[in-house]
């Protein structure tokens, strides 16, 4: 089996080499695979979430695709890691309801200072995968319940000077 992989990982890499859009409709089709992985046995599964992760999840994000990357991770968490996924989603879907309007008002309140000080901007937020939230509580050693960052905040600013000054009102404020 170990072979018949290897082969077609060569076949794979061969035909990217002489046309990516050839890894492009790969990427998709393992996306579509990964989306509808619920109905095949476990024993499957499993394989294929491994692969995904080892191989197809970090060609997306190589490729630019972070979207695409962060969705195969997320997936392919799912069917490895039944019970980890399952623990850090529920904890994700509480947080949603719990800070919707807290999330809401230091996205207006950002904003309004930001544009008082002259800096148009777009803020957003967002709620960290289950994926890399796994990683970082791995990687810290840490309990769910002791990690703090798993909202992120994105500010976006039409120029390099404007970065710098939304960054000095982030540090003053908060």
């Amino acid at each position: 089996r170990e072979e018949a992989q290897a082969e077609n990982l060569r076949k794979l890499l061969l035909a990217i080499s002489a046309d990516v859009r050839v890894l492009l409709v790969k990427l998709a089709d393992r996306l579509h695979n990964m989306r509808t992985l619920d109905f095949m046995r476990e024993d499957k599964r499993k394989r294929i979430a491994k692969e995904t992760m080892d191989i197809y999840a970090p060609l997306a994000g190589r490729m630019g695709m972070q979207g695409m990357r962060q969705e195969l991770e997320d997936l392919a968490f799912k069917h490895l890691q039944p019970e980890h996924y399952k623990a850090i989603t529920s904890r994700l879907d509480e947080m949603k309801a719990e800070f919707a309007d807290t999330i809401n008002t230091i996205k207006v309140e950002l904003t309004d200072r930001l544009k008082s000080d002259g800096i148009e901007a777009r803020v957003s937020a967002r709620v960290k995968s289950p994926w890399s939230i796994y990683t970082k509580i791995e990687r810290k050693q840490i309990a769910l319940e002791q990690l703090s960052d798993m909202i992120g905040f994105r500010v976006i600013v039409p120029t390099v000077p404007d970065c710098y000054r939304a960054l000095g009102i982030v540090h003053t404020n908060w």
